[in-house]
């Protein structure tokens, strides 16, 4: 695998209601062009916001996974199966805004 999980807890349905651990890892997709500010300054928000809601009990575990331009570079693909995969197993993300390919043979990602 190109990515590693980091530490924390999988969200799952139980009785068809999200369980959430107290350390749930969230995928998330940095975005392309102003994705990357747009992340940071979100991350701090949503950090603080769960620090506020559950005073330390409970933290985000991010994980990046990589879409758009930085995986085309990195991978040589657009959208990698390792990130189909991390949303498909932690039920739960995030992504940025993504350049959308020039030239046909691949739907816009931001859709």
């Amino acid at each position: 695998k190109d990515i590693t999980p980091p530490q924390g807890g999988k969200i799952s349905i139980q009785n068809g209601r999200l369980a959430v651990p107290d350390n749930p890892i969230l995928p998330f997709i940095r975005g392309d062009g102003t994705g990357p500010d747009i992340w940071a300054a979100s991350q701090r928000v949503f950090d603080a916001a769960v620090q506020k809601a559950y005073g330390g009990k409970r933290k985000v575990s991010w994980f990046e996974v990589f879409a758009g331009e930085l995986a085309k570079n990195k991978f040589d693909n657009w959208l990698p199966d390792d990130t189909i995969e991390a949303f498909k197993e932690y039920l739960v993300g995030i992504k940025g805004p993504l350049t959308t390919p020039v030239g046909g043979g691949i739907r816009s990602l931001n859709v």
